[in-house]
């Protein structure tokens, strides 16, 4: 535990610095800087000393950093089709107006995938967080291409309908495709 701890204490603030410099959020550097930070010291035993001790822990806080901006396009990912679906004005509010807004779709977003029952959540989850071909989410759900694609039809029409009130536009019929 003391080793643990003096390990810790020793990269903490250089793995923080490197993961607010690669994420430019606080509050996501700090999670990631701890996350890099746990796995290190779960991984000390595999360290083999082909490189400095830091440069190690650097490579791993590099790799969760990664996997964060990811997630991060991923989501944006699915932010930008779903607004697209919704043929949301391109004409955003300025600066800082802009960034809540930003937030509080993503916000909504989440809130309405979550909200899918599982049969439609896990085809949109794997094909715009995970950015997976229609032919592989029907193997990983084991049912057909076509099936998949409806499913999508289905969870986008029910995420409109959801997310169209909540971005202060009224619910548009099918009529307009």
């Amino acid at each position: 535990p003391v080793a643990v701890d003096e390990f810790v204490r020793a990269y903490q603030q250089g793995v923080y610095r490197l993961a607010y410099s690669i994420l430019e959020d606080a509050d996501e550097a700090e999670d990631a800087a701890q996350e890099a930070l746990v796995a290190a010291v779960g991984k000390l035993d595999t360290f083999r000393g082909q490189s400095s001790l830091r440069t190690w822990v650097y490579a791993i806080a590099l790799n969760i950093c990664r996997r964060h901006l990811q997630k991060r396009r991923s989501s944006q990912r699915l932010i930008d089709v779903l607004q697209s679906w919704l043929h949301l004005r391109a004409d955003a509010p300025a600066p800082p107006e802009a960034a809540t807004l930003e937030l509080e779709t993503q916000g909504d977003v989440a809130r309405a995938v979550r909200g899918l029952d599982e049969k439609h959540r896990l085809p949109v989850i794997l094909r715009y967080y995970h950015d997976l071909p229609v032919s592989e989410i029907a193997q990983v759900l084991g049912i057909s291409e076509g099936t998949v694609h409806s499913r999508l039809f289905t969870a986008r029409e029910r995420l409109r309908v959801r997310l169209e009130p909540m971005l202060g536009r009224a619910p548009q019929g099918n009529h307009d495709r």
